[in-house]
This record gives structure tokens, C-alpha cells and sequence, in this order.
């Protein structure tokens, strides 16, 4: 017979001990620290919205340069009425 031992639920696992040297952080940092992390992460999306901004600027004046096919698209209501009368 196969014996099954029961594993530690997460409240009874055992912790791993502090290490003495390191003082525990209290509240205060920990909200300090937290607000810095997310100081640093608005930044960061702004600097990629900034960047996407700019490159669809950029792709934009290249759509207005490039020469355009012979015959333009028709618009949606136009075409769906050429395949109605087909």
C-alpha cells in the first residue's frame, strides 16, 4: 500500500528565518518604495505614448508622400451597393 503523507498548507509551511544583519522595513519605506515604483512606471508610459505619438506623426507625413495607386478605394457604402446590383 502506498503511504500518503499530507502536505503543509501555506499558514503551517515553515518561513524562512529573517537574517539578523537585515533591519525590517517599516510601513513608511515600504509606501516610499511603492510610490517611487509607480512614479517610475508613469514615467516610462509616458515616454512610450510620447514615442507612439511620434512615430504615427512620422508614418503619416510618409502615407501623404508616397504616390497613390491609380484607382482610390471606393468607400464602403459604394462598394456594398456595386454588390448588390451584381
Amino acid at each position: 500500500m502506498v503511504s500518503r503523507t499530507r502536505l503543509p498548507m501555506m499558514d503551517e509551511a515553515k518561513q524562512p528565518e529573517p537574517i539578523e544583519s537585515e533591519p525590517k522595513e517599516s510601513i513608511a519605506s515600504r509606501i516610499e518604495r511603492r510610490e517611487a515604483e509607480i512614479a517610475f512606471a508613469m514615467k516610462q508610459e509616458a515616454e512610450r505614448r510620447a514615442a507612439v505619438i511620434e512615430n504615427m506623426h512620422r508614418l503619416r507625413l510618409r502615407l501623404c508622400q508616397t504616390p497613390k495607386a491609380s484607382a482610390p478605394i471606393p468607400p464602403a457604402e459604394a462598394r456594398r451597393v456595386s454588390k448588390r446590383s451584381a
